[in-house]
């Protein structure tokens, strides 16, 4: 059985791009990190994967 739970969550304005958030977000996060694949651009995926 696999256990899924949330573990952090960021509200931010109607103006800001959901992209943004995200590596402030994973800086306390370790494993495996899951989104939906439209969500994500280039730079974003090279720094997550340096993290």
């Amino acid at each position: 059985m696999i256990k899924v739970a949330i573990i952090s969550i960021k509200m931010t304005t109607i103006n800001v791009d959901d992209r943004k958030p995200v590596s402030e977000m994973v800086d306390v996060l370790w494993g495996c990190l899951y989104g939906d694949k439209g969500y994500i651009s280039g730079p974003l995926e090279q720094g997550l994967a340096d993290k």
